[in-house]
């Protein structure tokens, strides 16, 4: 059986996270990715661990996992950007680094503000029992940086029905989805990523559409015509 876990998370003060190969300027996503959601839910098995074997990340176990994100329906954000002193030895020439001038600077981090904002995540698998599946759900602490810290405030546990059709939805999908153009205004498009999960191989980009309103940050609906699609709790996640 197929099954979902829909989580409600609260945010404490919002989250920030940075996008991938970036040095000098480290903007935030609007939304936390697929792998960003993933890597939170494998913290309740690998508690205190962050390499696996000396070369996975704990989330490369839930590499096959499908997950969704968007804002609660009541919740608004805004994106801001702090300059902080960050080590940017490694990216370095080899020959500088044995300097100290050369081992940190002021680097612009994006990060999206919402205090006591809600957003919901969805998980989608076939590989996890509803009894380990709820668990790991309890378990999220943080969604992206450190500090990013958040609370689980509701989980549910069901079955995830596939379907082929038009539906409406909140959550993030694949660009590759067939859209309404009417609601292209309310598309904001980036890329996310697959794999990356092991030390030494590259990621594969992947471009994705959020259903967003722009400012204040808050989740909108827009429907896609979906090859295939999930029911999960009277929502619908697209996969493609």
């Amino acid at each position: 059986m197929t099954l979902y876990s829909k989580v409600t998370l609260k945010l404490h003060w919002g989250f920030s996270v940075s996008y991938p190969s970036v040095s000098k300027s480290k903007p935030s996503f609007l939304l936390p990715p697929p792998s960003t959601l993933k890597g939170a839910l494998s913290f309740g098995k690998y508690r205190g661990k962050d390499v696996i074997n000396g070369k996975y990340s704990p989330a490369k176990e839930f590499e096959d996992m499908l997950a969704y994100a968007r804002y609660s329906d009541d919740t608004v954000a805004s994106y801001s950007e702090d300059v902080v002193r960050n080590l940017v030895m490694y990216f370095q020439r080899p020959e500088r680094r044995a300097e100290r001038r050369y081992w940190f600077n002021i680097v612009p981090t994006g990060k999206v503000i919402s205090p006591s904002g809600k957003i919901i995540a969805v998980f989608i698998t076939d590989q996890l029992s509803r009894e380990e599946l709820e668990k790991l759900s309890w378990s999220i602490v943080r969604l992206g940086s450190k500090e990013s810290i958040v609370s689980v405030e509701e989980v549910e546990i069901g079955e995830a029905k596939p379907i082929s059709s038009r539906v409406k939805t909140r959550y993030y999908f694949p660009a590759s989805a067939s859209v309404d153009p009417s609601y292209a205004p309310l598309l904001v498009y980036v890329d996310f990523w697959e794999g990356g999960y092991e030390f030494g191989k590259e990621y594969t980009p992947v471009r994705y559409a959020i259903p967003l309103q722009r400012f204040p940050i808050a989740s909108v609906e827009v429907a896609v015509d979906a090859k295939k699609a999930y029911e999960v709790g009277g929502e619908y996640v697209v996969v493609s």
